[in-house]
C-alpha cells in the first residue's frame, strides 16, 4: 500500500535527480542500493530508512526536509544559504564550492 509520504519522496527524488540530470543507476550506485529499490522508492511503492534518506539528500543536493515535503524548513534553509553565498566575491565562489564539498565529505561520515 502506498502512502501519502513515501510517493512524496518518491516524487521528490525524481525530481531531483533529474535536476542533477543523474540516472537511476548513478544514484543507485553512488548511495548503495540496488536499482530496483530505487524505482520502488521513485514510484512510492516503497519508503526509505533515515540512512538513506540522508543519503539521498547528500548525492542529490537537497535537504531530507524537501524531500518529505517540508517546503517552509526548506525554504527557508535555501533562502538564508543564498543569502550567504551572494555575498561571497566572484573571485572566491570556486574556493567556497571545494571548501563546501569538503566538509560535506567530513560531516558524512
Amino acid at each position: 500500500m502506498r502512502k501519502d509520504i513515501n510517493i512524496t519522496v518518491g516524487k521528490r527524488v525524481w525530481e531531483a535527480r533529474k535536476k542533477e540530470k543523474m540516472t537511476r543507476e548513478q544514484l543507485a550506485e553512488k548511495i548503495n542500493v540496488s536499482t530496483r529499490f530505487l524505482a520502488d522508492v521513485e514510484s512510492g511503492e516503497t519508503g526509505v530508512s533515515i540512512s538513506t534518506l540522508k543519503a539521498l539528500s547528500e548525492a542529490l543536493l537537497v535537504s531530507a526536509d524537501y524531500l518529505i515535503g517540508n517546503e517552509k524548513a526548506s525554504e527557508e534553509m535555501h533562502t538564508r544559504i543564498n543569502g550567504l553565498v551572494g555575498r561571497i566575491p566572484e573571485a572566491y565562489v570556486k574556493s567556497v564550492e571545494t571548501i563546501l564539498e569538503e566538509l560535506i565529505k567530513i560531516t558524512a561520515n
